[in-house]
């Protein structure tokens, strides 16, 4: 089992696997930078230095970078590492390279219960961070309520994926009668259902961060169990890994890094679709490489889209926030980019098994 599990883990593979991180890397730090440097303020990197150093007297410069504008690119880090993470391994699971973190439903059970909470709950009652867990925890019982009514079949990955678009389905029609009853809270529930990284500050970031680095870490450390998985079941239980089980551990594994960004950012879609797609283009599908890559390059996607939609604004014509201006939504730009995109991988699936069914 091994070998196989090590297959097309050689030596080339580990030199372009490096390669391929140092690369992104190297992108992803001056993304960093480009992100905290140009804002409604633009900043030259010599005063971004000086900020983040505390080298320099203007207290302005220093509240503008370390207390609005990192936070914020370290969340859109962590956030998008998390969601490309979880695509990937949902791919793998559910054997369909179409699938992405939302179609589980932990996006739709989060906005939900957060739509729950604003609307229920006292406003001093979630504070804290309180609301970003409350949506965690909706999300993580979503994921259990799927496996569950998927009974004896929950190994199936077809059938799993039907019952989540289903259970998915029902939960944003809840959402959108909710929003029309009540309309409390409006314009903070709508960003949430875009995803946006808007007003993110440390308090956000201390809720992330533990939950990010523990489960990539488990991700991880999961990635050859999962090299089995691209196999068969039976292939699978033949090699004596337990598939059931193992699915159940990478389904709540992904199911935890999607509940835990999406309660910290907001349903943001498609990066857990496009980071996969293209890591794996790079290093290729085996997922001792393919899962760290999946998440740096998701890192690099969001970070950027953030950056996209901090050049552009849109005025809110919400009840009590006429005229409001904002940045546009990071999920807004990562539909934009992510639509195409699945447009494509839609019409090159189906070519594909045209062509190989003829």
């Amino acid at each position: 089992m091994a070998d196989l599990r090590n297959a097309a883990v050689g030596a080339p593979g580990t030199r372009r696997l490096l390669w391929t991180l140092t690369v992104l890397s190297l992108l992803l730090l001056s993304l960093v930078f480009l992100h905290i440097a140009y804002g409604r303020t633009v900043m030259s990197l010599p005063e971004v230095v000086s900020a983040l150093f505390n080298w320099t007297e203007d207290a302005g410069s220093r509240h503008i970078v370390w207390n609005l504008r990192l936070p914020r690119v370290l969340i859109a880090m962590a956030a998008g590492a998390m969601l490309g993470l979880a695509g990937a391994i949902l791919q793998i699971v559910l054997r369909n390279p179409l699938v992405e973190p939302g179609l589980i439903g932990v996006s739709a059970g989060s906005v939900l219960t957060i739509v729950l909470a604003v609307q229920l709950l006292p406003a001093a009652s979630l504070s804290g961070g309180r609301l970003s867990l409350l949506a965690m925890l909706g999300g993580m019982l979503t994921v259990i309520l799927i496996y569950v009514l998927n009974g004896r079949k929950g190994n199936s990955g077809p059938r799993l994926a039907l019952t989540g678009i289903v259970v998915t389905s029902v939960l944003q029609s809840l959402t959108s009668l909710l929003l029309l009853k009540q309309q409390q809270g409006l314009a903070s529930i709508l960003l949430w259902n875009f995803g946006s990284l808007n007003g993110r500050v440390w308090t956000h970031w201390h809720t992330l961060w533990p939950w990010a680095l523990a489960l990539i870490v488990l991700a991880l450390l999961l990635a050859r169990r999962a090299a089995v998985l691209r196999f068969s079941d039976a292939t699978a239980v033949g090699l004596g890994l337990p598939a059931g089980r193992t699915k159940l551990w990478l389904l709540l594994t992904a199911a935890a890094l999607t509940a835990a960004a999406v309660s910290v950012v907001g349903a943001i879609g498609f990066i857990g679709l496009i980071g996969p797609h293209i890591a794996g283009r790079l290093v290729g599908g085996h997922p001792l490489r393919l899962f760290p890559v999946s998440a740096l390059f998701s890192a690099v996607l969001l970070t950027a889209a953030d950056w996209m939609g901090q050049s552009l604004t849109l005025t809110l014509a919400l009840p009590g926030l006429e005229h409001r201006v904002s940045s546009l939504p990071v999920g807004a730009v990562t539909t934009l980019l992510g639509a195409p995109f699945f447009l494509y991988l839609l019409r090159h699936s189906l070519v594909h098994r045209r062509s190989g069914g003829s």
